[in-house]
């Protein structure tokens, strides 16, 4: 029934786009700079359109204003027909016009999700190659990322080897947010560094160890949370899908805030329906949020250390009562916060440590045959590279992946 939904919206797309007089589709990012309200202003569309969502649909819609790329179908005369702009990765704000005047409402985003897999050799850098024989930027930031704080890059040789092993989520033809990496290996001076992904969402090395001990303290000294994060669920009894990104914290009016580790405030000024907000960024591109202030402290441009007084808890914005929302996101994308309150610092243990390494030896030994047997790689969008041959995509699938 859910499909049913989805390719009905995307036909009544195309139909418009097709059928209306000199009407033209437009694929764009949309600028960090610009409210929703003021993409309503400049159509003419009513900002009251909003408080026709629901409280929680509200709050999502405060969230626009990240990179991402948005459709817009709009009609010769300038007149916005339809647009559909993301809130993360799994949600959309669908703005359209009908016979009545438009209408907004927070549909899933459409996309399909395969595993791929990339093998190459080094030339210049793993950076760059990356880049340039998968054609996938954010893949090669990513495996940057998780590679650095075992492999000292500067040593890395050409005709090393790079193996990753990844998932991305494709939309309309287009890849959607940062790819989800499972396994990555770099064979540098005859030995392979390898990174895995475990079931908790952390990353591990060989033998199990944590790749990151990456501390993240308590937003409140005393954390009782009302309502947890949410990417997307569907409601069984409102019939709608519903996301909360980030986590409500109970709190009196005047609670002191705290800065969950050391970072640059980067915005300290109000945010529609989250009202006074204080973003802060830290270290491995990670940010996070804190909402419906009574009262803001910290500057932007302020350095803050890990546990210092930010601002103060309040109702400000679209709220029914004082509390904190916290949302934490990496590389622009909402993840829970619950995940970074608390790592362990000596790895894995017991039946989860034996659970890790029985994984990791079935993922090595593919990993080495495809070395052993020089299998090209199974990626996205490079049809013209050497690299790809779609038609391997049933051969891993077989082995596992």
């Amino acid at each position: 029934m859910k499909r049913v939904y989805f390719l009905r919206l995307w036909l009544i797309f195309l139909a418009l786009s097709i059928f209306t007089f000199a009407a033209k589709v437009k694929y764009t990012k949309w600028d960090r700079s610009v409210t929703f309200e003021q993409y309503l202003q400049k159509f003419h569309v009513d900002e009251n359109i909003i408080d026709t969502l629901d409280r929680d649909d509200q709050a999502l819609i405060s969230e626009i204003g990240y990179a991402h790329k948005y459709y817009e179908l709009i009609a010769s005369n300038g007149v916005l027909l339809q647009a559909l702009i993301p809130i993360g990765e799994e949600l959309q704000a669908h703005l359209f016009r009908t016979h009545t005047g438009y209408k907004l409402e927070i549909i899933p985003i459409s996309y399909q999700k395969d595993t791929h897999i990339a093998i190459l050799s080094v030339d210049k850098s793993p950076q760059s190659d990356i880049v340039n024989k998968v054609k996938n930027r954010r893949l090669a930031n990513e495996f940057t990322r998780l590679l650095k704080h075992s492999v000292d890059f500067r040593g890395v040789e050409k005709k090393d080897k790079i193996v990753i092993v990844y998932d991305q989520k494709m939309r309309l033809g287009q890849p959607l947010g940062v790819p989800d990496i499972k396994v990555a290996m770099l064979e540098s001076h005859g030995k392979k560094n390898y990174v895995f992904k475990h079931s908790d969402g952390k990353y591990y090395n060989a033998e199990g160890k944590a790749l990151v001990q990456k501390y993240m303290g308590k937003p409140l000294h005393h954390l009782i949370i009302t309502s947890p994060f949410t990417t997307r669920r569907w409601h069984p009894v409102l019939h709608k899908w519903k996301a909360h990104h980030g986590i409500d914290c109970r709190a009196r009016r005047g609670t002191p805030l705290l800065a969950t580790a050391d970072g640059k405030v980067v915005y300290a000024g109000w945010m529609n329906g989250y009202g006074r907000v204080t973003k802060i960024k830290h270290a491995d591109n990670y940010l996070t949020l804190y909402a419906h202030q009574s009262r803001l402290k910290a500057k932007v441009g302020q350095y803050v250390k890990k546990g210092e007084i930010i601002g103060y808890t309040g109702n400000s914005g679209r709220s029914t009562g004082p509390h904190l929302h916290f949302g934490l996101y990496k590389n622009g994308r909402p993840i829970d916060p619950m995940r970074l309150v608390k790592f362990s610092v000596d790895g894995l243990t017991g039946k989860d440590r034996k659970y890790f390494l029985n994984r990791k030896r079935k993922y090595t030994k593919i990993i080495n045959k495809i070395e052993e047997e020089n299998l090209p790689s199974y990626v996205w969008n490079t049809v013209n590279d050497i690299y790809v041959l779609p038609k391997m995509k049933t051969y891993y699938q077989n082995r596992g992946w």
